[in-house]
C-alpha cells in the first residue's frame, strides 16, 4: 500500500502586524491636518483668513526648522570629521605643552601616539608617558 505524504508548503504569510506608531510630527501630517481641517469645515462659518494665514506660517516655520536642523546634522558631522583628520597628523610627532590649573603651570614634552575626543574635554593628544594633553594646550609641534 502507498502512503501519501502532505506536501508541506515553503510559503509563510508576511507579517501582519501594525506598524509601530511615533510621536514624530512631520510636515507631512501637519499638512494633512490642514487639508482635512479646510475640507470637512462648516461652510455656513469657514475658517477666517487669519487663522488659515497663522496655520500657513506655522506649516513654513516647521519646515524651514526641519531643513536647518538637518543641514546643522551635516555641518557638525563634517566639522568633527576635518578635525580628527586635522589633528591626526601630529601622531608620531613630539609636542611641547603647557597647561595651566588653578594652582600650578605644567610643561611637558612628549610623543603623540593617538588623538581622541571626549564630550567634557574636546580634542585630546595621548601622549606615550600616559598622559593626554589639550590640542589646544600645545605649543609646539616637532618631528619625532
Amino acid at each position: 500500500m502507498t502512503t501519501i505524504q502532505p506536501k508541506t508548503s515553503d510559503y509563510s504569510l508576511p507579517d501582519q502586524s501594525a506598524p509601530k506608531a511615533t510621536n514624530q510630527y512631520d510636515k507631512n501630517m501637519f499638512l494633512k491636518l490642514l487639508l482635512a481641517q479646510l475640507a470637512n469645515q462648516d461652510p455656513m462659518s469657514p475658517m477666517e483668513d487669519r487663522e488659515f494665514i497663522a496655520q500657513m506660517a506655522q506649516f513654513s516655520s516647521l519646515e524651514q526648522m526641519q531643513t536647518i536642523s538637518k543641514q546643522l546634522d551635516s555641518v557638525l558631522f563634517d566639522r568633527h570629521m576635518s578635525s580628527i583628520s586635522e589633528f591626526s597628523n601630529m601622531i608620531g610627532k613630539t609636542i611641547d605643552y603647557k597647561t595651566e590649573t588653578a594652582t600650578e603651570t605644567i610643561r611637558g614634552s612628549a610623543r603623540v601616539v593617538s588623538i581622541s575626543r571626549t564630550d567634557e574635554a574636546g580634542y585630546m593628544a595621548d601622549l606615550e608617558d600616559g598622559t593626554s594633553v589639550s590640542v589646544y594646550d600645545i605649543t609646539s609641534i616637532k618631528q619625532a
